[in-house]
């Protein structure tokens, strides 16, 4: 847009959209349009707690048509999507071309996440497990028939596996690729590694004193001689598991503060010890990522990015597995620990917390060095640059 182009935001609804309406985005809301019943149902299903497919062929045509007409009557000349899946279909079958932005994730485990734990597989040895793992998740078939079935009615090529569907005719990555340790000299031409996109800078300029505590006032709640922790789930951690969390870092003397966002509502909100400073917003989470000593997330590529740039230590809680993924690339840098959202156990947590303190000299400098080896995050503009510079020139 400041280059001169057009924005349109085409949504199926949510409580962000006024976020691109915000940002002077038109907006154009297709059918379907989700009900938070549905939103909580993907979730389940990118954690496995449900073995339906939430795009059955039904309501993935649904998807699908109306895209297609929205896409035709607004005469856009570029789809760019980050997760939704639908338009992977409805761009190419509107003869547009489809920019996916998209985490690449590590394509190889070295834990078994808990998420594919089920009762047989507990009594299976973990490098066993992990092994498979690692054979199967590359040829995944979840969840793809009805998109193949689909994609051949609109004279698309159908996806062969469940890795294909996030891939449009250009595909950005939102990671560095070198801490995915992959060959520069192999990737394809129309993939690009444009490095993570933060929203810190957008956020801070919608907040006011009114969302939340001042940074000043968050600056003198940790900075009492003790020990600090964040907690930071982001939108896609569940209410229980913050719950869980902070009944048990209540027990604790550390300074927590604890962003809430919208996992708990006004009438949720528990009542807590004084060392514990709960609020819905913050004014930067990528400043208070660098003041406290961890941080306690949830393995959002956000978040996890966020931790590594601000050299702290961290615990993570992945609630599904490519957030298991992006943890892990903290913990083969020596900084992190991924504990149980499933299975949690009180003690587990502050026995870890305690741990990283007890060796803090070595998670901190571990997470220090992290921090220096990353280059200067600018997802955004590498994205607007590979678009103006490559990618229009060659669809004009």
């Amino acid at each position: 847009m400041e280059l001169g182009g057009k924005a349109i935001f085409f949504s199926h609804g949510g409580e962000y959209e006024y976020l691109a309406k915000d940002l002077g985005c038109e907006i154009i809301q297709v059918e379907p349009i989700y009900t938070y019943k549905y939103i909580d149902f993907l979730w389940q299903s990118s954690r496995l707690e449900t073995i339906y497919n939430p795009f059955r062929e039904r309501l993935l045509k649904e998807h699908v048509e109306a895209e297609i007409e929205a896409f035709k009557n607004s005469d856009v000349e570029m789809i760019i999507t980050t997760n939704n899946y639908p338009c992977t279909i409805s761009a190419r079958a509107a003869n547009i071309p489809l920019v996916c932005i998209t985490p690449k994730a590590s394509s190889s485990y070295t834990t078994y996440p808990d998420d594919a734990e089920f009762l047989i597989t507990r009594y299976i040895p973990n490098s066993l497990k992990v092994e498979f793992l690692n054979w199967y998740a590359p040829l995944s078939k979840l969840y793809v028939k009805p998109f193949a079935k689909l994609a051949k009615h609109y004279g698309v090529k159908p996806p062969k596996f469940f890795s294909d569907i996030p891939h449009g005719d250009y595909t950005m990555y939102t990671d560095f690729v070198e801490l995915l340790d992959i060959d520069k000299e192999h990737i394809p031409p129309n993939e690009f590694y444009i490095g993570p996109i933060f929203f810190d800078e957008l956020f801070t300029t919608m907040y006011t004193t009114t969302d939340g505590p001042s940074e000043q006032k968050l600056i003198n709640h940790i900075s009492k001689g003790k020990k600090s922790i964040l907690v930071s789930l982001g939108s896609s951690g569940t209410k229980e598991l913050f719950l869980d969390i902070l009944q048990a870092l209540n027990k604790t003397e550390f300074q927590v503060i604890a962003v809430c966002t919208s996992i708990l509502d006004d009438n949720e909100l528990p009542k807590l010890n004084n060392n514990i400073l709960l609020t819905k917003f913050v004014p930067s989470i990528k400043k208070l990522n660098r003041l406290v000593d961890l941080a306690i997330i949830h393995g959002g590529q956000g978040t996890v990015y966020t931790a590594a740039y601000a050299g702290k230590p961290v615990i993570g809680f992945p609630m599904q597995f490519e957030q298991h993924l992006n943890l892990e690339m903290l913990v083969r840098q020596g900084m992190a620990k991924i504990l149980s959202r499933r299975y949690f156990k009180e003690g587990k947590l502050l026995s870890s917390i305690q741990k990283i303190f007890d060796d803090y000299n070595t998670y901190y400098e571990n997470s220090q060095n992290l921090a220096r080896k990353l280059s200067t995050p600018q997802g955004d503009k590498n994205a607007v640059y590979i678009l103006t510079e490559h990618i229009l020139h060659q669809i004009t």
